[in-house]
C-alpha cells in the first residue's frame, strides 16, 4: 500500500512558481531568516501527520536534471511506493566528500563555525569521525515522519537555537551566487549583502546527524 506524503517546495519570486512538481504544496517564503528554509522546516514539519514528509526548493527539477533526463523524472509514485526510511533526492557519488568541499568552499567561516558548534555537538551525543557516508545538500530529502520529526525537534530547533545571536555563525560563507536582487533581499530583510555560513552547516547537518543510524536511505 503507497504510504501518504507532505512534499512542499518553497519559492520566493512568482517566475518559480512554474518550476515546481505538479504534486508539491507550494510554500511562498515571505520571511527570510538567516537560517533560510530551515526556520521553514522548523515550521511546517511538526505539524506534518503524512507518512513521509520533504520540503525541497524550487530549485529541485533542475538540481535532479529531471528536464534533461539525467536521472529519472521524480514522481510521486516514486515517492509513495518505494521502501525507505530515507530518500535523497539530489544525490552525489559515494566518493563525494561534504566536510572536507564545506571547508575548501567556505574556509574559515566553516571550520570556525563547526568549532564553535563542538561543545553543542557534545551535548547531542553527536559525533564526527572522519567524513559523511551519505550526502545531502539543500534539505533535498524525503523522510518518514518520524524520522524527520525527531530530527527537527532534537537536533535542527536546538541547533538553530545554540547559533541564535552568535556572530561565528554570521560570517561570510564565501557563497559567490548572488545575484543583485538576492543581494537587495539580503540587506532589506537581514541587514548583511551576503550568504551568513549558518545555513550551509545547517545544509549538512542532517547528514551529520544520520550517519551511523540503522536508517534504510535510498536515491530516487
Amino acid at each position: 500500500m503507497a504510504r501518504t506524503v507532505d512534499f512542499y517546495q518553497v519559492y520566493f519570486e512568482d517566475d518559480q512558481f512554474s518550476e515546481l512538481y505538479n504534486f508539491a504544496v507550494p510554500y511562498f517564503n515571505e520571511n527570510l531568516t538567516v537560517y533560510f528554509e530551515n526556520s521553514i522546516i522548523a515550521e511546517l514539519v511538526p505539524q506534518c501527520k503524512a507518512d513521509l514528509i520533504g520540503v525541497a526548493s524550487w530549485r529541485l527539477a533542475k538540481k535532479r536534471g529531471d528536464r534533461i533526463q539525467v536521472r529519472k523524472p521524480l514522481t510521486l509514485e516514486s515517492i509513495t511506493e518505494n521502501e525507505y526510511d530515507i530518500a535523497i533526492l539530489t544525490p552525489r557519488s559515494n566518493s563525494h566528500q561534504p566536510l572536507a568541499m564545506a571547508a575548501y568552499w567556505h574556509g574559515r567561516a566553516w571550520t570556525e563555525g563547526v568549532a564553535a558548534l563542538k561543545p553543542w555537538f557534545k551535548e547531542k551525543g553527536i559525533r564526527i569521525k572522519g567524513e559523511l557516508s551519505k550526502t545531502v545538500y539543500e534539505n533535498h530529502f524525503i523522510a518518514t515522519r518520524e524520522i524527520y520529526q525527531e530530527y527537527v525537534k532534537d537536533i535542527l530547533i536546538p541547533c538553530m537555537g545554540f547559533m541564535d545571536g552568535k556572530e561565528v555563525f554570521m560570517q561570510d560563507s564565501g557563497y559567490k551566487k548572488k545575484l543583485a536582487h538576492e543581494k537587495a533581499a539580503l540587506k532589506e530583510k537581514l541587514g548583511i549583502d551576503y550568504w551568513p555560513i549558518a545555513p550551509f552547516i545547517l545544509e549538512r547537518l542532517f547528514s551529520i546527524w544520520i550517519e551511523g543510524k540503522p536508517f534504510k536511505i535510498i536515491s530516487l
